[in-house]
């Protein structure tokens, strides 16, 4: 059955009179019928929509990725993530950057009339636990394409020679099928090649990468690099990225969001500003696991109310882990 949320992108953008984003939605719908082994169906599917009227490639050869493929480990699709969750985490100049690639996208026919092509290649870059990859999830759904997830540090293979195989079957996946294209963890692989501490063949790995970045021409697909620790990459990859997108530790306001939408149903007893006050310096991903961990604790007791005193526990607990986790770290480098 196709998807719902795809047939309504149809509807809207036939409605709207946009054949971008028909095409795109169109293009979308078709790819996910291949990734379910419907070849047949796909097939007639793109038999239909014809050619993209501005010579775009056909998909109607592509194979999806099976499990005994090299690169199944890396290359995964999920499903899309609505905007009003997006809402609850993002700053006010991370969503104005997101805004503006969504109108360049939007407006892909107009700029190229004026010979200029929509921001494609985004670096979202910050500390862990922030929101780039949910990020990633809400760039394609409201693209109406499907996220190909390449977690670079899974595509590291142990023979380093088969690394850079595995980078290109995922950009040819992307270059066959309109998507968004995530590398999460670039900085695992494109690192500075005049670190000292770096072995040769990784410097060969960047360079694939670098390449196959070069190579990726899909109109209608956008690839999207996630990065922990940004100022590590190799400067010809920063170059290669025409919108470089900041996501902080989230401040009062995002936190104070997100601590109401996680105890949303949850009877509280007291206010929240302490605990808000109290996750200061923390990621959303840090806060989320105090807060559900406090939610446990209170079932767990069988009481019916939790108390902010529950929060402010689970919250001082994760600060000394973090803290104890990060002078415990290893400078990690590799022997010559």
């Amino acid at each position: 059955m196709a998807n719902p949320d795809r047939l309504l992108q149809l509807f809207h953008a036939y409605r709207e009179q946009n054949d971008s984003s028909f095409r795109r939605a169109a293009e979308a719908l078709i790819s996910e019928e291949v990734m379910a082994n419907h070849h047949s169906l796909a097939n007639e599917l793109q038999k239909a929509l014809g050619p993209a009227r501005n010579g775009g490639g056909r998909i109607s050869k592509l194979k999806p990725l099976h499990a005994e493929s090299k690169a199944s480990d890396a290359l995964l699709f999920f499903p899309r993530i609505g905007a009003e969750d997006m809402r609850i985490v993002l700053c006010p100049e991370t969503e104005a950057q997101i805004s503006r690639v969504f109108e360049e996208q939007r407006q892909r026919l107009k700029l190229a009339e004026h010979g200029y092509r929509p921001k494609s290649r985004l670096l979202l870059w910050g500390a862990p636990g922030c929101g780039k990859t949910l990020c990633a999830r809400y760039i394609a759904q409201q693209l109406g394409l499907p996220l190909g997830v390449l977690r670079l540090s899974a595509a590291v293979s142990f023979y380093l020679g088969e690394t850079s195989s595995r980078i290109q079957q995922a950009f040819d996946t992307a270059e066959s099928v309109p998507m968004v294209l995530f590398l999460d963890e670039i900085d695992a692989i494109a690192k500075n090649r005049d670190d000292s501490n770096d072995i040769g063949e990784l410097k060969r790995v960047v360079n694939s990468l670098l390449q196959a970045m070069d190579a990726f021409q899909n109109p209608h697909s956008l690839l999207v690099a996630a990065s922990n620790h940004q100022y590590l990459l190799d400067d010809a990859a920063w170059r290669r990225f025409d919108a470089i997108i900041h996501f902080p530790l989230p401040g009062v306001e995002e936190r104070s969001r997100f601590i109401a939408f996680l105890l949303n149903g949850v009877r509280v007893s007291g206010s929240i500003t302490p605990a808000v006050k109290a996750s200061q310096d923390l990621s959303f991903a840090d806060i989320e696991k105090a807060v559900i961990d406090a939610i446990k604790a209170m079932i767990l007791a069988d009481r019916r109310d939790l108390k902010t005193g529950d929060i402010l526990a689970e919250l001082k607990t994760i600060k000394i882990t973090t803290a104890e986790a990060r002078r415990r770290a290893p400078r990690l480098h590799f022997e010559p």
